[in-house]
């Protein structure tokens, strides 16, 4: 969702960035989760890629940013990945709601939480743009 999103806000601002989405374990090999689509969908927000990516798939030297949802995924791209720090950002530090830095993963928790997500990431994404320079490119 959080591809889904960066990538319809940053095209209603008229910003030129490459925002990729991948995720930091392999499931290059799973359908896309149909309860992200439908949420999007229900938010009118164009849905997200058809098939996921695998982080080490990605150009990671040449991403400024990355935005991930859990400290975990933080660990692992500085650990496994060789990412500085520097460059990884906890996506919910920018919530104006202060919901946590964290944002859950609502897989297979429901449609009202897959909401609840949605929004809470839009948010986070409307404000890292209101707050920040865009990056050339992020990865979440």
């Amino acid at each position: 969702m959080a591809h889904a999103i960066f990538v319809a806000e940053a095209a209603s601002r008229g910003l030129s960035v490459e925002i990729y989405s991948a995720g930091v374990y392999d499931f290059t090999d799973q359908p896309p989760i149909a309860d992200t689509i439908r949420t999007c969908l229900r938010h009118n927000t164009p849905s997200p890629k058809e098939t996921p990516t695998w982080v080490r798939d990605l150009p990671l030297d040449s991403i400024d940013r990355f935005l991930v949802m859990e400290q975990h995924h933080a660990d692992v791209l500085t650990r496994e990945f060789g990412v500085s720090p520097e460059r990884v950002s906890l996506l919910g530090e920018f919530d104006p709601q202060g919901r946590g830095s964290e944002i859950e993963d609502p897989f297979s928790r429901g449609s009202l939480v897959y909401d609840e997500s949605y929004k809470q990431i839009r948010d986070c994404i409307v404000n890292y743009l209101n707050t920040t320079e865009a990056p050339r490119s992020s990865a979440g």
